[in-house]
């Protein structure tokens, strides 16, 4: 085994400092380093890594990487490298990651100045924390995601209003003798969502899952910006009574790269009897996951 020996220290001293320094349970962390003279195996274990050799056996070296492992297969001639996934132990939902999506409105009360630009009306989500909950013990493809995620939400408007409060209501106050380019609302809301996702197994040919629940939000700020013909622009963050809460349903479902969600506000986007009754909902795409 000495041959093993020697490649277990060096791969021990090697290892860099700055990976076990970004640890958060550094303390709590050691190698293990573990020797079989008798099987004539060797394995050392670090942070989400570990290398296996056996010098008689026909995969002579296996190098674990968070979920991607190398064999390194030895035949009569030569020496090949497969990459093989490893599989989870534990569920993983979806939920981290980055969102794009269209923004619409259904509108109980219509109003002229509400008329929105559906295709020009988009929101950037992004959801930074997540958490998983197991519902089975001896599956890793069913349990409840939460977490929380940051969105912006911009609702397009092509018409001569200005958007402002007014003795307490928002209202539509024309532009008169202007004519307005573009204007829009702009909010941000910190969500917390609660999903039951289900997936298919993670050995199966293909990735897909469905998710759906609940999720709530409060509002981080808003603002109004109205752009006029010749590039003049106005920017206002009066209070035009958005809520500060919103909450509602969410669904989700992917197949393989493609990832589609949905949201749609139990809540209206003004407060009540303070605004138009206009009743938000979003569709678009998870971007990427982490």
């Amino acid at each position: 085994m000495s041959k093993l020996h020697t490649i277990l220290i060096i791969f021990a001293f090697l290892i860099p400092i700055g990976i076990l320094a970004q640890t958060k349970e550094k303390k709590k962390s050691t190698n293990i380093i573990v020797i079989d003279d008798i099987n004539n195996n060797a394995m050392i274990g670090f942070p989400n890594a570990k290398l296996e050799l056996n010098e008689h056996n026909d995969t002579i070296a296996k190098i674990t990487i968070g979920r991607r492992r190398w064999e390194f297969i030895e035949n009569h001639d030569d020496t090949k490298v497969r990459m093989v996934k490893v599989l989870r132990n534990k569920f993983k939902g979806h939920w981290a990651g980055v969102q794009l999506g269209f923004n619409n409105y259904h509108e109980s009360d219509q109003v002229d100045f509400m008329n929105l630009n559906s295709g020009k009306s988009m929101t950037v989500g992004i959801n930074f924390l997540q958490y998983n909950i197991d519902l089975r013990k001896d599956k890793t493809n069913f349990g409840l995601v939460t977490g929380l995620g940051w969105a912006v939400y911009n609702y397009r408007f092509d018409n001569d209003y200005l958007i402002v409060q007014q003795d307490g209501l928002t209202i539509g106050q024309p532009t008169e003798d202007r004519h307005v380019k573009k204007s829009k609302i702009v909010t941000s809301y910190l969500n917390i969502p609660l999903l039951l996702e289900l997936q298919t197994p993670e050995n199966s040919n293909v990735h897909a899952f469905v998710s759906a629940g609940l999720y709530g939000g409060f509002r981080l700020g808003s603002h109004t910006k109205t752009v006029y013909f010749g590039d003049d622009k106005k920017k206002s963050r009066q209070d035009i009574n958005i809520n500060p809460f919103q909450y509602g349903a969410m669904f989700q479902v992917g197949f393989n790269i493609i990832k589609l969600y949905g949201t749609y506000n139990f809540s209206s986007l003004f407060e009540s009897n303070k605004g138009p009754e206009v009743t938000p909902y979003t569709v678009g795409l998870t971007l990427i996951n982490f």
